[in-house]
């Protein structure tokens, strides 16, 4: 049961590396949002395989976790290189759409495994 997290866990990283590696057209865009629909992914996959809860407490909760750090960032900003990836710098409104479009790839992806 477990397993569908790792996995889960796994895309989003291989995803979010991606993203770092991009330097194509479109790399802000990529990187801007792509990286966070990864990264909302990854917190779902690590509530996941840490907290037994229904599958909605657990969006609700991923979701919450990564709108607190969005609008944390309007208070505080990371100051290196590795804290601009893990909390970001800048408070944008698309990232909570970039948030719930990962939270909802993790949702569908637990579903599939679910049901399969």
């Amino acid at each position: 049961m477990k397993k569908r997290f790792l996995w889960l866990g796994i895309a989003a990283i291989a995803l979010g590396l991606f993203v770092l590696a991009y330097r194509g057209p479109g790399r802000a865009v990529i990187r801007g949002n792509v990286g966070d629909v990864a990264a909302a992914m990854l917190v779902y996959a690590t509530f996941g395989a840490v907290w037994r809860a229904r599958i909605w407490v657990r969006a609700v909760a991923a979701l919450a976790f990564a709108t607190a750090i969005e609008v944390g960032q309007l208070f505080w900003h990371a100051s290196s290189t590795t804290g601009e990836l893990l909390i970001g710098d800048t408070c944008d409104p698309w990232d909570i759409v970039a948030y719930v479009i990962g939270v909802g790839i993790a949702v569908a992806w637990e579903r599939i495994e679910i049901t399969a």
